[in-house]
């Protein structure tokens, strides 16, 4: 039985879910803006009088429409946190109608290309403590880009040129050799990126609207992408902010999925819902027609500082 799309048993608790969300977003959207006109990155460090501005004009400003919109945040808050307990961990895109099905392997042998990123697509306010800055602008850039890439190959086409070595000899710009006492493979660097991907494999895209953008720009080249993963909301005696950040898209269409939250998470990590995505899809079909499935797992290892 195959996925289905909504994370909520029934169609009424996800349009509660959603409303809520709605009702929400303002003062998300205020307490971000305020974090950014108070958190500079590097960048913005030479300009000094960009800077005051923001802080005289932008601190005030935000504040208090920070504080018009909380009212109407902390009652979207009692439907959100609570609808978390009945929630599925995850939602499913699934535009398989509009594609033509990957090729599927019907040996006992395949091999699969896989991407794996950390994105670190916080809200704008937050990302700038680890200097960075525009992150919907950067969702749209990183979605466009391995948009671009992945729809060069396309379904219909066995293998892509580089294929299965994904990187071509000429086309190696570095190779760095290590000592052999310690390894006999070099090093390769290499400008080229892998153009026929079976499954992408993100962590960090925690902002809701950011996997949103990064979502449609794959859906052309992945029509099966597992997204909003982990539960927010109230857990034991605190409350996570975020979900895991995981992000899976894939080519072959899932059969099952789970999630496995860490429980002893830390210092910051307790702020999100970390933990391992484990996914079943299938790849391909017997001659005698029994289906060929592989498993895939997901996770965001981070050890903070002391």
């Amino acid at each position: 039985m195959p996925l289905s799309e909504s994370p909520f048993p029934n169609p009424f608790l996800g349009f509660i879910f959603s409303l809520s969300k709605v009702l929400l977003f303002p003062s998300y959207w205020f307490v971000d803006r305020l974090l950014s006109s108070v958190v500079v990155t590097s960048v913005e460090r030479s300009c000094c009088p960009l800077r005051l501005l923001r802080l005289l004009v932008g601190v005030p400003v935000f504040l208090l429409l920070f504080l018009i919109s909380l009212p109407i945040g902390i009652f979207g808050l009692l439907f959100w946190a609570p609808l978390h307990h009945i929630r599925r961990p995850f939602c499913y895109q699934n535009r398989s109608q509009t594609h033509t099905p990957p090729e599927k392997i019907t040996e006992s042998e395949g091999s699969f290309v896989f991407i794996s990123a950390n994105l670190c697509l916080l809200p704008d306010g937050l990302a700038r403590f680890s200097n960075l800055r525009h992150t919907q602008h950067r969702a749209a850039t990183i979605g466009g880009l391995l948009d671009a890439v992945q729809s060069s190959c396309s379904p219909q086409t066995v293998k892509c040129a580089d294929s299965p070595s994904v990187v071509g000899t000429n086309e190696i710009i570095t190779r760095i050799e290590t000592d052999k006492e310690k390894t006999e493979l070099p090093g390769e660097i290499s400008l080229v990126f892998p153009k026929d991907a079976d499954f992408i494999c993100l962590q960090e895209a925690f902002d809701g609207r950011a996997s949103s953008s990064l979502r449609r720009s794959l859906a052309p080249s992945f029509p099966h992408i597992i997204y909003d993963v982990g539960p927010s909301g109230p857990y034991k005696c605190g409350f996570r902010f975020f979900n895991s950040g995981l992000f899976l898209a894939s080519r072959h269409p899932p059969l099952a999925a789970k999630f496995y939250c860490y429980p002893n998470a830390r210092g910051e990590d307790s702020l999100a819902a970390k933990g391992l995505l484990c996914v079943k899809v299938q790849v391909g079909m017997t001659q005698e027609q029994e289906r060929i499935v592989g498993y895939i797992n997901c996770t965001h290892l981070h050890a903070p500082e002391g």
